[in-house]
C-alpha cells in the first residue's frame, strides 16, 4: 500500500480532516452549496473526493484547469454532465438513449465510445450561459426524475472568474444551484486570492451563495498516529519521536510535503534515523532547487529579496519597522508594495501569531541556503 501519496490521498491513504468531512457530508445533505478553500496542494481535492465515496452519490469531477475560454468552459461542464449520465445508467444501449434525449434540445450530438459518450458540438447552438443554465436544469430534472441526488465538482473554478469580465456563466450556475434540490454544487480552486474575490464580493453572482470550508494544516498529533501505523505496518516498529519531529519541522505540517519526505522515507529498507531524514529531505531540496528558482525568477528584485529575509528570519511581525526596512534595505512602502501581491498568490500567510511566514516550505528551504 502507498501510505503516503503526493496526488490524491484516497482511501486508506486518507488522514484526518474528520471535522471537514463532517460538515462536508451536512451540507450536501442539507442541500447547501459548498466552497472549499485552502492554499495550494492542502488536499481540497482529496477531500472533496473522500466525502463523495462516504455519502455514495453519483458525481462528477470537472476540473477546468485546461479552460483557455468560454466555449472550453462549456465543452468541460457539459462533458462532465455526460460523465455523470454514465453513472446513472450504465448499459450501454440505454446510456446513449437517455444521452440523446438529454441533450438533444441543446444540438448537441451524442457518440458512444468505449470510455463512455462523447458530445459532438453544433457550431449554431446558443450562447455558452445559456447552454450551462439549461443543461444544469436539465440535470436536475433529470435527477430529481430518478430520485437520485448527484454531485457536480468544480475544480480549479477560479479560471471562470478569470475568463469572464461579465459573469454570466457565474450567473447561470448560481442560478441554476439555488433551484436544485437533487444536484449538489462544490466549488474549489488552487488560487485562493481569486476564489475568495469571486465568491465574498457583494458584487458578483457567488456572494453567500456557499458553506465556506476552510483547511488549516493538519495537526502535528493526527499525522503521528497516521505515521506511526505506517511505520509499525512497514518496518514492524516505530519511528523514533526525534525523527518525526525533524519530519513535522522540515515540512511544517503542509499536507503535501508530508507526504511527498514521508513517500521518500518509507522506501528506505529500516525506519530512518534523524540523520536520514535529515539528508533525504536535503537531497530532495537539491533536486527541485532549479525549478524553484525558475518560478521565483518571476517575482520581482523586491518580492524576492523579501521571501530571502522571510526565509533566514524566523521572527517577522514587524515587518514595515525601520530596524527591518533597514535591514532589507527597502522602504516601508517598497515593502508594501512587495507583501501584498506574495499574500495574493499564496507566497506568503500571517500566521495566528501574526507572523509573515512562507508558506512553501521547499521554497523556503531554497531560500535559507542562498
Amino acid at each position: 500500500m502507498n501510505y503516503f501519496p503526493t496526488y490524491l490521498a484516497l482511501g486508506n491513504a486518507f488522514c484526518n480532516r474528520k471535522a471537514e468531512l463532517e460538515r462536508i457530508i451536512y451540507d450536501l445533505k442539507g442541500n447547501s452549496p459548498i466552497l472549499l478553500i485552502s492554499p495550494r496542494r492542502y488536499g481540497k481535492t482529496s477531500l472533496a473526493l473522500k466525502g463523495f465515496e462516504q455519502i455514495k452519490w453519483p458525481y462528477s469531477h470537472i476540473d477546468l484547469y485546461k479552460a483557455l475560454s468560454e466555449e472550453d468552459i462549456e465543452r468541460f461542464i457539459l462533458n462532465g454532465i455526460g460523465q455523470l449520465l454514465g453513472k446513472l445508467e450504465s448499459a450501454p444501449k440505454k446510456l446513449l438513449q437517455l444521452a440523446s434525449g438529454f441533450f438533444a434540445s441543446l444540438q448537441i450530438k451524442v457518440v458512444l465510445e468505449k470510455a463512455g459518450i462523447q458530445l459532438e458540438f453544433n457550431q449554431n447552438r446558443s450562447s455558452p450561459k445559456d447552454m450551462i443554465l439549461k443543461s444544469l436544469e436539465k440535470l436536475h430534472e433529470l435527477a430529481k426524475k430518478k430520485k437520485k441526488h448527484v454531485i457536480l465538482f468544480f475544480d480549479e473554478f477560479q479560471v471562470v472568474g478569470e475568463m469572464m469580465n461579465n459573469h454570466t456563466i457565474e450567473a447561470a450556475i448560481r442560478e441554476a444551484a439555488q433551484k436544485s434540490t437533487h444536484v449538489a454544487y462544490v466549488f474549489s480552486g488552487s488560487n485562493r486570492h481569486l476564489m475568495e474575490q469571486m465568491f465574498h464580493d457583494r458584487k458578483r453572482p457567488f456572494y453567500k451563495l456557499c458553506d465556506q470550508i476552510k483547511l488549516e494544516r493538519i495537526q502535528a498529533e493526527e499525522y503521528e498516529k497516521y505515521i506511526q501505523i505506517a511505520a509499525q505496518k512497514t518496518w514492524n516498529k516505530k519511528l523514533s519521536q526525534k525523527a518525526l519531529e525533524i519530519i513535522f519541522e522540515l515540512t511544517e505540517l503542509h499536507s503535501f510535503y508530508v507526504n511527498k519526505l514521508c513517500s521518500l522515507l518509507f522506501q528506505i529498507d529500516n525506519a530512518p534515523t534523524e540523520k536520514e531524514v535529515y539528508s533525504t529531505w536535503h537531497q530532495f531540496v537539491l533536486e527541485n532547487k532549479s525549478s524553484v528558482e525558475k518560478e521565483l525568477d518571476l517575482l520581482s528584485m523586491n518580492q524576492r529579496r523579501l521571501l530571502i529575509f522571510l526565509a533566514t528570519h524566523k521572527q517577522s511581525t514587524e515587518l514595515f519597522s525601520k530596524k527591518i526596512t533597514q535591514m532589507i534595505n527597502l522602504t516601508s512602502s517598497s515593502v508594501q508594495r512587495a507583501i501584498e501581491p506574495l499574500i495574493e498568490k499564496d507566497y506568503v500567510f500571517i500566521d495566528p501569531k501574526k507572523f509573515y511566514r512562507i508558506l512553501d516550505p521547499l521554497i523556503k528551504s531554497v531560500l535559507e541556503v542562498v
